[in-house]
């Protein structure tokens, strides 16, 4: 199982990040929403989509009945006032995620 907890972000406050796993829509999020996702054991790839943009892809193995616990957000901070660089250049960077 996967666990995504979705942090607050001005850029994209009313907005849903798509969630991907092995390429594959699965669900939304929602800021400040937790989005569970069952896993079948192996290697799997996740990331996440808003319009063209998106985050890095990460690859990960999960193990029977594990759980992993992932962060995510948008633009915050600095990067809020450059983000025609994100939504050009760096588009595969506009949304951040990390393993927690």
């Amino acid at each position: 199982m996967i666990n995504i907890q979705r942090e607050a972000s001005w850029s994209d406050k009313f907005r849903s990040y798509k969630v991907i796993v092995n390429e594959e829509e699965v669900g939304t999020i929602r800021q400040k929403e937790t989005f569970q996702y069952p896993l079948k054991p192996g290697i799997h790839t996740l990331y996440l989509k808003i319009d063209w943009c998106r985050s890095e892809k990460f690859e990960f193995e999960i193990k029977e009945d594990e759980t992993l616990n992932f962060q995510c957000g948008g633009l915050n901070g600095y990067q809020a006032f450059i983000n025609l660089w994100y939504i050009t250049f760096g588009r595969n960077k506009y949304l951040w995620m990390k393993q927690i």
